[in-house]
């Protein structure tokens, strides 16, 4: 039998670094087609896996992008921002019959790729998008916690925080991005106050942090999936200067120098915070039907590269394994948790440090291990 073909483009980026960690851990064997625009001596961490490089210019080789996804079984795309590049990938990936994933963190882009759906499923092609860690294992997080919640509409709260020393390349103008459309109706960056922030404690040794109302995919594709009828997304950098940072650039004016600003603003402050010890990120994700309730929470030092990546290596190989629904344009919260998981313990490193708690009226009751909910599952199911 012969290898699955996995093209990765944007491969040598940050984040294709942690997702082909992930594929280096795996058992499943696979040839790697990694395609950037540029390379560089840095060794690759793919284990034994089968690596093939590829120079690339995406937008002005459109034929050569379409005999490299017409020869995969699967297309990872890792290049951004999504609200600009995100499209034309997934249209080029139809159009060549290949399913895609994506790590997609942008809203709007997110509602641009799901208008895509028919096209997909005329096409026989499934696209999982925002398959990351938020969104991504976020979105698992939450459909594990309906599967085993009563019946009824239910809420999700999801909120997080970042070190800001992942705050370098794309990542920058995304983030000033998030900010500009967290509330869509205002047509542009909200006023501060307007965007309702307050502290929130994450596990040790992340602590109380600030955070701020910003778009987020899950705020979008929740309702779309699943019976959450109330979806809410806050986020913060550390320290907090940087969120107020963020908040800041994004009020910049357009033009064609606005992203070289952000870069030249954020490694300014960055460099000034040199000497700060990075202390990780956080994660909570609540959901609620009625009184009942799942939490779950993480703080750590996971690299974001690592945070996001190996995720995305677990999502291809449900993908490949025909374990995502399809065909179609979907996102992370359609798949099955114990599909999930189970990928996700063969490409991990370990130390995620996931905890769950039942609530009742929001205040944990007892603790509760992931792997029992997803055998609790697996029965009812």
């Amino acid at each position: 039998m012969s290898k699955p073909t996995v093209v990765v483009l944007g491969a040598a980026g940050a984040q294709a670094s942690g997702l082909l960690r992930g594929f280096g851990r795996s058992d499943t064997e696979l040839k790697l087609v990694l395609c950037d625009r540029a390379w560089n001596d840095t060794p690759l961490e793919v284990g034994t896996q089968e690596v093939h490089r590829v120079l690339i210019d995406l937008l002005a080789e459109p034929d050569k992008l379409h005999e490299i996804l017409t020869d995969a079984d699967l297309v990872v795309n890792l290049t951004g921002p999504y609200y600009t590049l995100g499209p034309i990938i997934l249209d080029a990936a139809i159009a060549a019959g290949t399913d895609y994933l994506d790590i997609c963190d942008d809203a709007d882009a997110t509602e641009l790729l799901l208008q895509r759906d028919e096209a997909a499923k005329a096409a026989g092609v499934t696209a999982l998008v925002g398959m990351g860690s938020a969104p991504g294992t976020t979105n698992v997080l939450v459909r594990l916690a309906l599967d085993a919640l009563p019946a009824g509409d239910a809420s999700a709260s999801i909120t997080w925080c970042v070190d800001a020393k992942d705050m370098v390349g794309a990542v920058v103008p995304h983030f000033a991005h998030s900010f500009s459309t967290a509330i869509p109706e205002l047509g542009g960056t909200p006023s501060w106050d307007t965007l309702a922030p307050e502290r929130i404690s994450f596990p040790e040794p992340i602590g109380e942090q600030l955070v701020v109302t910003l778009s987020h995919p899950e705020v979008l594709t929740l309702p779309r999936f699943t019976r959450v009828t109330d979806a809410r997304n806050k986020g913060g950098l550390i320290p907090e200067d940087f969120t107020h940072l963020g908040w800041t650039v994004s009020r910049l004016p357009e033009g064609p120098q606005r992203n070289t600003a952000m870069h030249n603003i954020f490694e300014t402050a960055r460099v000034a915070h040199a000497d700060r010890e990075p202390v990780g990120s956080g994660l909570i994700v609540d959901v609620r039907v009625g009184s009942e309730g799942i939490t779950f929470l993480s703080g750590g030092q996971m690299s974001q590269e690592d945070a996001t990546g190996t995720p995305a290596a677990a999502g291809s190989l449900v993908a490949l394994q025909g374990n995502v629904p399809g065909p179609g344009v979907v996102s992370p919260e359609v798949l099955e948790p114990a599909d999930f998981f189970s990928a996700l313990r063969g490409v991990s490193a370990g130390g995620g440090g996931m905890t769950a708690y039942r609530t009742r009226d929001g205040d944990i009751v007892d603790h509760v291990r992931i792997r029992d909910l997803l055998t609790v599952n697996a029965v009812a199911g």
